[in-house]
């Protein structure tokens, strides 16, 4: 009976807060860096796609990954002087994970070629292979770039490999270190940007770990069709067909809710069941068609401890009116 009571609080929670995607278990965390120009004492900005948001010292990023018009890319710091050894280091690894992925039908061999890009940062290489053992055609680029400052991953599918190739050229030959100077075609990864302009298929997962047991959610996609019921109705509809038997839902705010010149829909409930009551907290903008300023945004912290809720509350206040366009500081 637990068990049956949890499902059912899970998958409510899941439409009343519009849940996040299992694709983050396979997402790559990242250390925060220090304090960022643009935030106010004690808080420190983090930049993520097209967006920015300022969080207390308390928070630490634990996860994020973007997409960007098709490719997966992320950049890091280096962890050694000798960049050249971690490099051969890392590169060595991603080929031991990609040799053991499974053949596709009809294929002998995972890896197709390993090729070196020159004129890409200070260096660079590159693994085409074949990524997807139920489709023979599909091919995966995997590229490893050193920056100077800092490295990038980037991965991208596809079926003719010149297309991607210079596809991807274009768009590692645009990335700047550091968020200075944002415009609004800076599409921001962990540490640095990339000088884009919106054309298709955004998305960007940030999670981070707070205080009293706060877990903050951040998912941003595009959006080729609005939904039709906001997340207000979606709550209320929950609420009248009683979806999880057993569990008592108290609402502490319901209501549209403008935040970067975004109108969204903000939730705060108190959910009581057999172990005890926990908080929830809610916000979501449904964005425009096809639009990299106006993606359909989620930001939630689920499942919260109860009790010192005035505290959680500021928090959650100061963390939303802080949400903006990366290029706005």
């Amino acid at each position: 009976m637990r068990t049956l009571t949890k499902l059912l609080i899970a998958v409510m929670i899941s439409l009343i807060l519009c849940g996040y995607s299992d694709a983050a278990e396979k997402r790559t965390p990242f250390k925060p860096t220090g304090t960022t120009k643009g935030a106010k004492q004690g808080m420190k900005t983090y930049y993520m796609g097209r967006f920015a948001i300022d969080l207390p010292a308390e928070f630490q990023l634990e996860i994020q990954s973007q997409r960007l018009c098709h490719a997966e890319v992320s950049d890091f710091k280096w962890k050694e002087r000798d960049r050249a050894k971690e490099r051969e280091s890392l590169w060595t690894q991603k080929l031991t994970k990609i040799k053991k992925l499974k053949l596709p039908k009809g294929k002998d061999r995972i890896i197709i070629e390993e090729v070196n890009f020159p004129n890409l940062g200070k260096w660079s290489k590159g693994i085409l292979y074949y990524g997807n053992y139920v489709s023979p055609r599909t091919l995966y680029w995997t590229v490893l770039l050193d920056c100077g400052d800092t490295g990038i991953w980037l991965q991208i599918d596809g079926i003719k490999r010149d297309q991607m190739v210079k596809h991807f050229n274009d768009l590692l030959s645009r990335y700047h270190y550091g968020h200075e100077n944002l415009t609004k075609d800076s599409f921001c990864l962990t540490h640095g940007r990339i000088e884009f302009p919106y054309l298709e298929q955004e998305e960007i997962y940030a999670r981070f770990a707070g205080p009293m047991g706060m877990k903050l959610e951040i998912d941003m996609n595009e959006t080729h069709q609005v939904e039709e019921v906001g997340l207000l109705d979606s709550f209320t509809a929950s609420l009248a067909m009683n979806f999880a038997p057993g569990v008592d839902v108290d609402k502490i705010r319901a209501r549209k809710r403008t935040i970067g010149e975004l109108p969204g829909e903000e939730i705060v409930t108190k959910m009581t069941a057999n172990r005890g009551p926990k908080l929830y907290f809610g916000w979501k903008y449904q964005g425009k068609e096809d639009s990299g300023e106006h993606p359909e945004i989620r930001i939630a912290i689920q499942q919260v401890p109860n009790g010192e809720l005035d505290e959680k509350l500021k928090i959650w206040d100061d963390l939303l009116d802080s949400f903006r366009p990366a290029c706005r500081r």
